[in-house]
Protein backbone atom coordinates (compact mmCIF):
# COMPACT_ATOMS: atom_id res chain seq x y z
CA UNK A 1 0.00 0.00 0.00
CA UNK A 2 2.79 2.43 0.90
CA UNK A 3 4.50 1.84 -2.47
CA UNK A 4 1.29 2.86 -4.22
CA UNK A 5 0.85 5.90 -1.98
CA UNK A 6 4.33 7.39 -2.36
CA UNK A 7 4.24 7.90 -6.18
CA UNK A 8 0.72 9.32 -5.92
CA UNK A 9 1.81 11.59 -3.11
CA UNK A 10 4.84 12.69 -5.12
CA UNK A 11 2.56 13.72 -7.98
CA UNK A 12 0.39 15.63 -5.55
CA UNK A 13 3.45 17.41 -4.18
CA UNK A 14 4.48 18.46 -7.66
CA UNK A 15 0.98 19.60 -8.53
CA UNK A 16 0.51 21.49 -5.28
CA UNK A 17 3.69 23.45 -6.03
CA UNK A 18 2.24 24.68 -9.34
CA UNK A 19 0.23 27.55 -7.96
CA UNK A 20 -2.09 26.14 -5.32
CA UNK A 21 -0.92 28.52 -2.62
CA UNK A 22 -2.03 31.86 -4.01
CA UNK A 23 0.35 34.71 -4.49
CA UNK A 24 0.27 35.24 -8.25
CA UNK A 25 2.55 34.04 -10.94
CA UNK A 26 6.23 33.39 -10.84
CA UNK A 27 8.79 35.02 -8.60
CA UNK A 28 8.73 35.72 -4.91
CA UNK A 29 10.11 39.22 -4.85
CA UNK A 30 9.47 41.48 -1.91
CA UNK A 31 9.04 45.24 -2.04
CA UNK A 32 8.55 47.72 0.76
CA UNK A 33 4.92 48.23 -0.21
CA UNK A 34 4.14 44.53 -0.63
CA UNK A 35 5.53 42.06 1.93
CA UNK A 36 6.25 38.46 0.95
CA UNK A 37 3.31 36.08 1.22
CA UNK A 38 4.04 33.40 3.78
CA UNK A 39 2.38 30.03 3.49
CA UNK A 40 2.25 29.37 7.20
CA UNK A 41 -0.82 27.81 8.73
CA UNK A 42 -2.77 29.09 11.71
CA UNK A 43 -2.64 27.35 15.07
CA UNK A 44 -6.22 26.76 16.21
CA UNK A 45 -7.48 25.65 19.62
CA UNK A 46 -9.48 22.42 19.19
CA UNK A 47 -12.98 22.01 20.53
CA UNK A 48 -15.37 19.17 21.24
CA UNK A 49 -16.04 18.89 17.51
CA UNK A 50 -13.35 18.13 14.95
CA UNK A 51 -13.00 20.50 11.98
CA UNK A 52 -15.86 20.54 9.50
CA UNK A 53 -15.35 19.17 6.02
CA UNK A 54 -11.99 17.86 4.90
CA UNK A 55 -9.16 17.50 7.43
CA UNK A 56 -6.30 15.11 8.10
CA UNK A 57 -5.64 13.43 11.44
CA UNK A 58 -2.00 12.82 12.30
CA UNK A 59 -1.92 10.16 15.04
CA UNK A 60 1.14 10.47 17.29
CA UNK A 61 3.17 7.72 18.91
CA UNK A 62 2.11 6.87 22.43
CA UNK A 63 5.35 7.86 24.16
CA UNK A 64 5.86 11.16 22.33
CA UNK A 65 7.52 13.93 24.33
CA UNK A 66 6.87 17.68 24.42
CA UNK A 67 9.91 18.51 22.28
CA UNK A 68 8.77 16.11 19.54
CA UNK A 69 5.24 17.56 19.65
CA UNK A 70 6.61 21.10 19.34
CA UNK A 71 8.89 20.13 16.42
CA UNK A 72 6.08 18.38 14.58
CA UNK A 73 3.73 21.31 15.20
CA UNK A 74 6.29 23.71 13.70
CA UNK A 75 6.69 21.41 10.71
CA UNK A 76 2.94 21.36 10.15
CA UNK A 77 2.62 25.13 10.57
CA UNK A 78 5.29 25.67 7.87
CA UNK A 79 3.67 23.27 5.38
CA UNK A 80 2.27 25.14 2.36
CA UNK A 81 -0.50 22.58 1.88
CA UNK A 82 -2.01 23.31 5.33
CA UNK A 83 -4.17 26.24 6.49
CA UNK A 84 -5.00 25.22 10.08
CA UNK A 85 -3.32 23.05 12.71
CA UNK A 86 -4.83 21.87 16.00
CA UNK A 87 -3.14 19.76 18.67
CA UNK A 88 -5.73 17.43 20.18
CA UNK A 89 -4.59 15.81 23.44
CA UNK A 90 -5.85 12.29 24.10
CA UNK A 91 -8.00 13.56 26.96
CA UNK A 92 -9.97 15.81 24.58
CA UNK A 93 -10.35 12.96 22.10
CA UNK A 94 -11.77 10.80 24.91
CA UNK A 95 -14.24 13.59 25.79
CA UNK A 96 -15.30 13.73 22.14
CA UNK A 97 -15.81 9.96 22.16
CA UNK A 98 -17.77 10.13 25.42
CA UNK A 99 -20.04 12.79 23.95
CA UNK A 100 -21.22 10.42 21.20
CA UNK A 101 -20.86 7.14 23.15
CA UNK A 102 -21.59 7.97 26.80
CA UNK A 103 -22.51 4.48 28.04
CA UNK A 104 -19.47 2.89 26.42
CA UNK A 105 -17.14 5.62 27.70
CA UNK A 106 -18.37 5.08 31.27
CA UNK A 107 -17.35 1.42 31.07
CA UNK A 108 -13.83 2.19 29.83
CA UNK A 109 -11.14 2.02 32.50
CA UNK A 110 -8.33 3.46 30.37
CA UNK A 111 -8.13 6.06 27.66
CA UNK A 112 -7.32 4.16 24.43
CA UNK A 113 -6.70 7.31 22.39
CA UNK A 114 -3.38 8.97 21.62
CA UNK A 115 -2.49 12.61 21.12
CA UNK A 116 -3.01 13.82 17.57
CA UNK A 117 -2.94 16.77 15.26
CA UNK A 118 -5.89 17.73 13.08
CA UNK A 119 -4.83 19.68 10.02
CA UNK A 120 -7.01 21.41 7.45
CA UNK A 121 -5.56 21.29 3.93
CA UNK A 122 -5.40 24.41 1.76
CA UNK A 123 -7.29 22.45 -0.93
CA UNK A 124 -8.82 18.98 -0.89
CA UNK A 125 -6.13 17.83 -3.30
CA UNK A 126 -3.48 18.93 -0.80
CA UNK A 127 -4.44 15.91 1.33
CA UNK A 128 -2.14 13.83 -0.89
CA UNK A 129 0.77 16.22 -0.29
CA UNK A 130 0.27 16.05 3.49
CA UNK A 131 0.08 12.25 3.56
CA UNK A 132 2.97 12.02 1.10
CA UNK A 133 5.16 14.21 3.29
CA UNK A 134 4.77 11.78 6.19
CA UNK A 135 5.23 8.75 3.91
CA UNK A 136 8.50 10.26 2.66
CA UNK A 137 9.87 12.03 5.75
CA UNK A 138 8.27 10.10 8.61
CA UNK A 139 7.98 11.47 12.10
CA UNK A 140 6.84 10.43 15.57
CA UNK A 141 3.52 9.22 14.17
CA UNK A 142 1.57 5.97 13.85
CA UNK A 143 -0.90 6.94 11.12
CA UNK A 144 -2.06 9.81 8.92
CA UNK A 145 -5.70 9.60 7.90
CA UNK A 146 -7.97 11.90 5.86
CA UNK A 147 -11.49 12.51 7.18
CA UNK A 148 -14.58 11.24 5.42
CA UNK A 149 -15.20 14.85 4.34
CA UNK A 150 -12.13 14.66 2.08
CA UNK A 151 -13.41 11.74 0.05
CA UNK A 152 -16.90 13.20 -0.19
CA UNK A 153 -15.63 16.52 -1.52
CA UNK A 154 -13.24 14.91 -4.02
CA UNK A 155 -16.12 12.90 -5.47
CA UNK A 156 -15.64 9.52 -3.77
Amino acid sequence: MLRKLVPLAGCALLLSGCGGGGGGGGGSTTTESQPAVTASASLVVPGLEPPAGCYVTVHLIEDINKKQIDQLQERLLRTKAITQVSFVPKELEFRRFAQSNPSLAKRMHVNPFTDRFEVVPRTNGAVFAIIGDFATNGGPITNVKPSIGCSESVGG
